[in-house]
């Protein structure tokens, strides 16, 4: 312990000018984990005297020790000993109580005993702790006791002092003590009579002093004479002393006021060193070329010289103007007038930028490169803005320079750009989207395929066929030129012209524009009345043509519409924030912890909240302002592909819809891929309206009251349209919108069949329906559509329902008395009559049986199978001959199912008579067969 104390007093007390009296090893006496600590109580070396009681921790790396916690021992209000034989735990009271538990009893106890001696000895009577459960042995200060005890109470007891003034005796003195002792034999035995020989010896030497003093009376007053001459030469050095003393203070003062001055002096030089250094760090920093006012004031911004030298200047400019000046300095005159200059210099180069870019941006606006894109329409293309991002980027540094400067001037230049930029924007696009539209009418033209529908969708389009490009189809330019009018028209014109093509719900599709049925290489129809869907407005190709034409005008506007939106992100530092967004000063300034300085950091954080929302606003809101007349001529463009050609919609859906997809893909919110999306949203609504006019146009067809219905328009009409969607959508991102159609379509289809069937006033229901049924079964088979599975397995199973329904009513019972006959003798055996007992019933006795055979010969049979033949052909339709033979092959079945009824009866109700019909199934096959060949 002692080493310990040894090292803490080192380490720890002797650094900080403090005495370590008592210590003890403890660890807090509650707690899972028992850290220890030692408990330490010290003095100040230096008067007043402070006492301190210390926890110290030793570092779990290293050899050191640290304090944790520091009470002054007038803050202990309670020692709580826990007396007990070997209780190690103790209590200490402060503001809160603080149980420990020593490594051993004597170190509890030695340290509370030090506790309190130096309570007794430093603390006045109202500020001692009480102690409590302490033995009355650890509370007597005494320097009597062991020699450990001595020495403990000599390092910290009250009685301190008197032990430091203490002298042991000499050696000598130890023999002259032990000799008078020894002289005296009773001294020991007989302590009053040693006392009283002492007193008497005492006495004795007492008297010879003073006879010895009074003898030497002469040289006691020569010694007197010598102490006062001693006195008065004392008195004459104390003055003299004084007299230095006057001296030497008038010269320390002198001293201090000579080192004051020189302090005052190097302190006054240093301050003027400091202040001419800020002087120069301030000239240097709020300092502006002579040739950087001129560039500001002179530079010819139309050359890349003028350019150069003006970005450098408004650089320096706005460097010498964010120059953060101490507080105060700004009131320095030649400041506040070099601040005036930077001021007078921004307005004045902010105005010449601003009419400078102006100008520029006016000039562009006006200009109109490729304006004759007729003279381009074998070429579907856009004019490239390159040359005018080139001219202008230059200048990018000098419009952030105008940001940063001038916010207002700033925007009054992004408006006058795309105010100036829109219309040239504006006409390019309008010329472009008429050479789209031009360029189709005029190859649908010579193909020869135009009617009236695309004369009509095109009566609101202004088409100028450049005389360049006059061909030998004279007569047609000019039919088309004096037909199309206005290329540009309205919307409502379109929108009446739309109404026009949809108004008819007699056929499933808008009037064909040629006499031509090209889908595929069938020729459909109903009597000749019905148009195919895949010829409506226009062909296969002419859909086809349209499709591509307009993937090459999205190809052309987004490549355009991207280029101008990052060159207005680059030039115009779109994400770039102004000054008047950011938070001056830095997180030091003294108002932080202020009011104000907690509202600029709100204020701050909002900035930073919204700061990409706005930079995103910015950029769309410019856009917007540029392409405004894209969203429309979209719209417009998808009117008019509709009003060519409804199926159109199917096309630009798929289009629209991967391009939409790609760009939420990748995650691009730019201008056109809103715009495109704005635009999905309109053809998908025209999609929907399509879909929506076909299940109408299904839910009221009806079949006039001929003899055969054959394949019904509407069935042939759904198949068209399926083949055509699957060419569109087959590894679409939109197939769950053509699936979804397809269901809605199938299900109104399988109603509308069922319901024509039910109006069938002479052919059989059963006729229509698996005839219909089979030819669409055999389109989804072929299709293979995973969303139409269901649905064709149950048009599977009404084709299969109805068929055979057909075939037993056709059929019904072809040998009748025989059936009649067999039929009473089954209801014979189901009375309970055995089936050998039946042939002795009169009424179903062999001879009745053999003469109903006789009235069934093969000759007979065959005729009537020959009539039910040709009711079957006269009830069914000649467009699949397949079909037919089916139906013929199940009245086969049933037939032979019926015969071999008959023969299983006769086996069974008349055994061993030999009984059999005129004609075997061998014949029934031949017949069957013989009868389909012929006929």
């Amino acid at each position: 312990m002692s080493a310990i104390k040894h090292a803490l007093q080192r380490d720890v007390f002797t650094p900080i000018g403090e005495r370590l009296l008592g210590v003890v090893h403890t660890a807090k006496a509650s707690g899972k984990k028992k850290k220890s600590s030692f408990l330490c109580a010290s003095v100040t070396i230096e008067r007043p005297v402070a006492v301190y009681i210390s926890k110290i921790k030793k570092q779990e790396k290293g050899e050191s020790y640290k304090k944790q916690k520091v009470w002054q021992l007038k803050e202990l209000k309670v020692v709580n000993g826990k007396e007990d034989k070997d209780n190690t735990e103790f209590d200490l009271q402060f503001e809160k109580n603080f149980k420990w538990s020593a490594t051993s009893v004597a170190e509890k106890q030695t340290f509370l005993s030090c506790l309190w001696k130096l309570c007794h000895r430093y603390l006045p009577r109202p500020q001692k702790p009480a102690f409590v459960n302490v033995s009355q042995s650890l509370l007597e200060v005494s320097v009597t006791g062991s020699e450990d005890s001595r020495g403990n109470v000599a390092a910290v007891g009250p009685d301190e002092d008197a032990l430091e003034d203490y002298q042991a005796l000499t050696e000598q003195e130890e023999l002259d003590l032990e000799k008078m002792i020894s002289e005296c034999e009773y001294a020991i035995s007989d302590a009053e009579a040693f006392a009283t020989s002492l007193s008497k010896d005492l006495s004795v030497l007492d008297g010879q002093n003073i006879h010895s003093i009074m003898g030497s009376e002469a040289q006691v007053n020569e010694l007197m004479l010598l102490l006062d001459n001693a006195l008065s030469e004392v008195i004459n050095i104390e003055s003299r002393l004084d007299e230095y003393d006057l001296m030497v203070g008038n010269i320390a003062s002198q001293m201090g006021q000579m080192k004051n001055q020189e302090s005052f002096i190097q302190i006054t030089n240093k301050n003027h060193g400091r202040l001419l250094e800020e002087l120069d760090k301030l000239v240097m920093q709020l300092d502006l070329s002579k040739g950087h006012i001129k560039a500001l004031r002179e530079a010819d911004l139309g050359k890349d010289s003028g350019i150069e030298a003006c970005t450098s200047a408004a650089d320096a400019l706005q460097q010498a103007m964010e120059v953060e000046l101490p507080i105060g300095l700004s009131k320095l005159q030649a400041v506040a007038e070099q601040q005036k200059l930077f001021d007078s210099l921004r307005q004045m180069f902010a105005k010449r930028l601003h009419d400078h870019m102006s100008t520029l941006f006016v000039k562009q606006g006006s200009e109109h490169p490729g304006s004759s894109l007729a003279r381009q329409s074998s070429n579907l293309l856009l004019p490239k803005h390159f040359p005018y991002h080139r001219d202008l980027l230059p200048f990018k540094d000098l419009i952030l320079w105008l940001k940063l400067a001038d916010k207002t001037k700033y925007i009054q230049l992004c408006t006058i750009y795309t105010k100036n930029l829109s219309k040239l924007y504006t006409q390019e696009i309008k010329d472009f989207m008429t050479t789209a539209k031009q360029r189709f009418i005029q190859e649908a033209a010579l193909d020869g395929d135009v009617g009236a529908a695309a004369l009509k969708a095109s009566s609101s389009l202004t088409l100028n066929i450049p005389s360049s490009e006059k061909s030998p189809h004279k007569s047609l330019n000019k039919k088309l030129s004096s037909s199309i009018r206005n290329l540009s028209g309205s919307q409502k014109s379109l929108n009446k012209e739309k109404k026009k093509v949809f108004g008819s719900t007699q056929n499933l599709s808008v009037k064909a524009v040629g006499k031509k049925l090209k889908f595929g290489h069938k020729k459909r129809g109903l009597a000749g009345s019905r148009e195919s869907l895949a010829t409506s407005d226009f062909e296969l190709s002419d859909r086809h043509k349209f499709s591509t034409t307009f993937r090459e005008v999205l190809n052309e506007l987004e490549p355009t519409c991207q280029d101008e939106e990052r060159f207005l992100t680059k030039f115009f530092h779109l994400n770039v924030e102004s000054s008047d967004t950011m938070l001056p000063g830095g997180s030091d300034d003294e108002e932080d912890d202020t009011e104000v300085g907690i509202h600029r950091r709100r204020k701050y954080q909002e900035v930073q909240v919204t700061k990409e929302i706005r930079q995103d606003d910015a950029i769309w809101r410019m856009m917007t302002e540029l392409f405004s007349i894209v969203e429309s001529q979209l719209t417009l463009l998808v009117a008019f592909g509709e009003e060519l050609d409804p199926l159109n919609s199917l096309n630009m859906l798929v289009v629209i819809g991967q391009r939409v997809t790609q760009a939420q893909q990748d995650n691009d919110g730019s201008f056109l891929a809103k715009m495109l999306g704005n635009c999905l949203i309109e053809v998908k609504r025209n999609f929907d309206n399509f879909i929506k006019l076909k299940i109408s146009a299904v839910e009221e067809a009806h079949v006039g009251k001929g003899k055969k219905y054959g394949i019904l328009p509407f069935v042939q009409d759904f198949e068209d349209f399926v083949e055509l969607a699957e060419s569109i959508f087959r590894d679409s991102e939109r197939r769950s919108d053509i699936d979804k159609a397809y269901k809605e379509l199938t299900k109104a289809v399988l109603a509308a069949i069922d319901r024509v069937a039910a109006d069938s006033p002479k052919i059989p229901p059963e006729v229509v329906k698996f005839e219909n049924y089979h030819h669409l079964l055999n389109c989804l088979s072929s299709l293979k559509i995973a969303c139409l599975e269901q649905d064709k397995r149950d048009v599977k199973s009404r084709y299969s329902d109805n068929l055979q329904n057909f075939v037993t009513a056709m059929l019904g019972r072809p040998l009748e008395k025989l059936s009649s006959f067999f039929e009473g003798v089954e209801q014979v055996m189901a009375s309970g009559v055995r089936a050998e007992e039946v042939g002795f019933q009169l009424k179903f006795s062999k001879q009745e049986l053999r003469k109903c055979i006789k009235e069934y010969s093969g000759k007979d049979v065959k005729k009537g199978l020959e009539s039910l033949y040709h009711k079957i052909v006269k009830y069914t339709t000649e467009y699949d001959n397949r079909l037919l033979q089916v139906v013929w092959q199940h009245m086969q079945e049933e037939f032979v199912r019926q015969y071999k009824h008959f023969e299983d009866l006769i086996s069974k109700c008349y055994p061993d008579s030999e009984i059999k019909l005129e004609f075997t199934i061998e014949n029934v096959l031949l017949y069957f067969s013989s009868i389909a060949i012929t006929q």
